[in-house]
């Protein structure tokens, strides 16, 4: 414990020299030692586009082995105890299900199981048993397809027959991105989330279910009709939509919570809403608050306790001039400060030695600076990191300053 504390002062002297502007106050010292040793350290694996895992499409039940099996020794050896491993990408899935056909991440071809009929889940939560590393659930609840304006992806021929978008084709909603949404509006689209959210609780020992910040995907979405047809007694769509994302959240809590032991959260993008747009919101000027854009009012979910923790993706530096990092972790400090809901930040591991990022994270210690911070406010009880390649390919030597923050 000495230890710690002594690298605990070492590192905030070190703040107060490269942020002067900064006023950082140690809290209790039993409070900090707590922290460390409650602390959830965790790291998002990405199935989408192969990001992470699978590193291809088609590989064999070995090699899926052996790739799982370096993630879960990558992350123990960074003494994390957390892997938030995406699931559910699209409308297909990692995982063995009735629901949803298999990815086409996997084998190239959605709905074709993998070879030998390999469930990537099930070999990761056994595994990450092993290791004392619990596995969450990662699931984007309402994306079908991923594509892009140039390059849209709206045609469901090419899904499996066995997709949600397939059999309930009245659920599907194109959207100007590219890519298509179960509509949030349609009942029947939270029921199919829900029941994928079961499917996962009975079959798996899992330690969590996890959404990100994809609900809708922005204003223009083509849901007048379905307005029309559910939302009376609503001033405004905008009201109406925010209504539909707290329906799904609030029950997706209610039914995890059947399940002693699990828990759920959600990880929005880091800006609920500016000062400028809403007097509760933060000091920034985000281009997206997830109030506005993605009519998810994260700040609510906590107020209401419908979330176990909260995970915002706090994606800037210290010192950002549009979203200050220090900023926004004392507005979600406050937010969630006496609510029982627990605050995990989720960084921006990719960024590091991205010089078209700033300056800051081209010294391998903007993570570092970040998770001293964190500690110091005395209000946040863990760190999630986005960028799983940076962490394993030690860029900079993020690698090594993780491990020794967290040893």
């Amino acid at each position: 414990m000495k230890k710690w504390m002594a690298k605990l002062c070492l590192v905030t002297f070190a703040l107060s020299l490269l942020f002067g502007s900064y006023q950082y106050i140690l809290p209790d010292g039993q409070r900090a030692e707590a922290a460390v040793q409650e602390e959830l350290r965790g790291v998002w694996i990405a199935s989408v586009y192969n990001i992470d895992f699978p590193s291809k499409q088609g590989l064999s039940a070995e090699q899926m082995k052996q790739e799982l099996d370096g993630i879960l020794n990558n992350a123990q050896a960074m003494h994390l105890n957390a892997v938030f491993f995406q699931v559910r990408p699209t409308a297909d899935a990692l995982y063995r299900s009735n629901l949803y056909p298999w990815s086409v991440y996997l084998t190239g071809t959605q709905g074709q199981a993998p070879a030998q009929g390999f469930d990537p889940l099930a070999y990761l939560v056994a595994e990450g048993k092993k290791r004392g590393i619990g596995i969450h659930a990662w699931i984007n609840p309402y994306k079908i397809t991923r594509g892009t304006a140039a390059k849209p992806n709206w045609d469901t021929s090419a899904l499996a027959e066995t997709n949600p978008a397939r059999l309930y084709p009245d659920l599907v909603v194109a959207h100007s991105s590219g890519e298509l949404y179960l509509n949030p509006g349609e009942p029947m689209s939270r029921y199919l989330v829900l029941q994928g959210v079961k499917e996962l609780l009975d079959r798996y020992d899992l330690a969590g279910i996890h959404y990100d910040d994809y609900f809708y995907p922005d204003g223009n979405f083509d849901d007048a009709a379905t307005f029309a047809k559910y939302g009376q007694g609503y001033s405004s769509i905008e009201d109406w939509r925010r209504h539909n994302v707290d329906l799904l959240v609030q029950e997706t809590y209610d039914l995890v919570h059947q399940k002693q032991g699990v828990v759920f959260g959600v990880s929005p993008a880091g800006v609920w809403a500016n000062k400028s747009s809403n007097a509760a919101g933060s000091n920034t000027t985000a281009g997206v608050e997830t109030y506005y854009d993605h009519y998810a009012d994260t700040r609510k979910w906590v107020q209401k306790g419908w979330l176990d923790y909260i995970a915002p993706q706090i994606y800037w530096q210290i010192g950002h001039k549009q979203c200050d990092y220090a900023t926004l972790l004392d507005w979600w400090s406050n937010v969630t400060r006496g609510t029982g809901v627990k605050l995990y930040v989720g960084h921006a591991a990719y960024k590091t030695g991205d010089s078209n990022q700033g300056s800051q994270w081209l010294d391998g210690q903007e993570l570092t600076r970040q998770i001293a911070y964190n500690r110091v406010n005395g209000n946040v009880d863990g760190s999630i990191f986005y960028g799983y390649s940076a962490l394993k390919n030690n860029v900079l030597g993020i690698k090594d300053s993780v491990t020794g923050l967290f040893e």
